[in-house]
């Protein structure tokens, strides 16, 4: 994560980090600070970045099968700019395979606006990924997650009103003042 997303409360790769046990957050984009990057590759772990640079391979059953062993999925979290920076810049990527999500339905993410029409947040990325990587179960609850997050957060902007929040399954008594 750049440094600059740690304190937005529309980040998403927080929630991520709470609801995936495994996973963690390393801060990047701290002058003369490169602890996020030790231990990043583990010998008995296949690495995967998760980013859509010119030479990504899709991320497709296919591809999960040929991967051996546990797998460490790498999700920059920035803004678009940030991110190209990090990926080209950073040689502790140099040698870890590149994978990209494929063209699925457009963000749930209302909270800030997508550069690219294919754009996804980063929990949406993470979720379309595991959905591959482990069981399209757990991508389900990610993406409600999402939901109820991204709609909790409009309710509470004023921005939604609280009948429109039950599509997410919150009941409505959550809402009541």
């Amino acid at each position: 994560m750049h440094t600059f997303e740690k304190v937005l409360t529309t980040n998403t790769a927080k929630l991520a980090t709470k609801a995936l046990t495994n996973s963690e957050i390393r801060i990047h984009g701290r002058k003369d600070d490169r602890s996020w990057a030790e231990n990043l590759h583990q010998p008995d772990r296949t690495s995967v970045l998760l980013y859509p640079s010119p030479y990504a391979v899709e991320l497709t059953t296919e591809v999960v099968s040929q991967l051996t062993g546990p797998v460490t999925l790498i999700v920059p979290d920035a803004n678009w700019r940030q991110t190209q920076k990090f990926v080209r810049r950073e040689s502790t990527l140099e040698g870890i395979l590149h994978v990209k999500l494929p063209i699925g339905l457009p963000s749930e993410y209302r909270l800030r606006m997508q550069r690219h029409e294919s754009g996804v947040c980063t929990l949406e990325a993470i979720a379309r990924a595991i959905g591959l990587l482990e069981s399209c179960d757990a991508q389900r609850q990610l993406e409600t997650l999402l939901r109820i997050m991204v709609e909790r957060t409009l309710w509470s902007r004023g921005m939604l009103a609280a009948d429109r929040c039950v599509t997410a399954g919150i009941p409505q008594a959550a809402f009541s003042h």
